[in-house]
């Protein structure tokens, strides 16, 4: 089973899940644990490969949906019935398969630097990546990587933790998310144009030129249940670059839906 954390047990407050992302670990949400854990039990879940779950097993075949049961398989292990669920970066692709094949079990989404589908740029940086990953350190293509996602200067902050969680990633993991970029637009296309049925929070930083041209085009086309909020000052990892826009904005959403 996947490495996770709780916090809280009051039986009068909804469970909010948190996934975080490629490279990443649940310490990507340091920063909304103290905000968050005021209103909502938290589950926090390290993916496979990731953080306390490097041992895990990717398991033949993996892919996202693989990746999706294993969240699934704590929420249940917990005994968690409806919960909101709040996914980062490529994370957010776990958390929509969830939603789309557990429907009943999702109060609400907050996809945060929302991947909806790769741009040119995007698939450009993984085949580069596939090509030279036998050839380039390791070390070295995850900096590039971490360049290209969070070219601003001003976010060192989240680039370093992207970087500090990224070496617990074995080689072997890192080959693993690779391939699941290749042919990913195809692979996710169904997910992001149909009409969402569960109130959908996306949250993109303004500078976050990788990803957010895609997800306003996805917004346009997902209905009334879906909205998505610009967040000032930051870039892809918006949940840490400005803390209290992010935490405001999407606490106030998930306090309405919860209502």
């Amino acid at each position: 089973m996947l490495h996770y954390r709780t916090i809280g047990n009051n039986p009068h407050a909804s469970w909010l899940v948190m996934v975080h992302g490629a490279g990443g670990s649940i310490e990507v949400w340091y920063r909304q644990v103290s905000d968050f854990a005021r209103h909502f039990n938290l589950l926090l879940v390290d993916l496979a490969g990731h953080g306390g779950s490097v041992g895990e097993a990717f398991g033949n075949g993996f892919n996202f949906e693989r990746a999706a049961d294993q969240v699934m398989e704590v929420v249940n292990y917990l005994k968690i019935g409806k919960s909101h669920f709040m996914g980062l970066s490529l994370g957010t692709i776990v958390v929509r398969i969830i939603a789309e094949r557990n429907p009943r079990r999702v109060e609400s989404m907050v996809l945060a630097g929302a991947v909806t589908q790769l741009s040119a740029r995007a698939r450009i940086l993984i085949k580069a990546a596939d090509m030279f990953k036998y050839v380039v350190p390791y070390s070295f293509l995850k900096r590039i990587i971490a360049k290209v996602i969070i070219p601003q200067g001003r976010y060192s902050t989240s680039k370093d933790l992207f970087l500090r969680n990224a070496r617990k990633v074995s080689f072997d993991s890192f080959l693993s998310w690779i391939r699941l970029g290749e042919g990913l637009n195809a692979r996710i296309a169904h997910l992001f144009n149909e009409y969402l049925t569960i109130p959908t929070l996306y949250m993109m930083g303004e500078d976050d030129g990788l990803f957010l041209p895609q997800v306003e085009q996805t917004v346009r086309y997902s209905g009334e249940n879906a909205s998505l909020v610009i967040v000032p000052d930051a870039g892809h990892v918006c949940n840490v670059d400005n803390k209290s826009f992010f935490n405001r904005v999407s606490l106030e959403f998930l306090k309405r839906v919860g209502a």
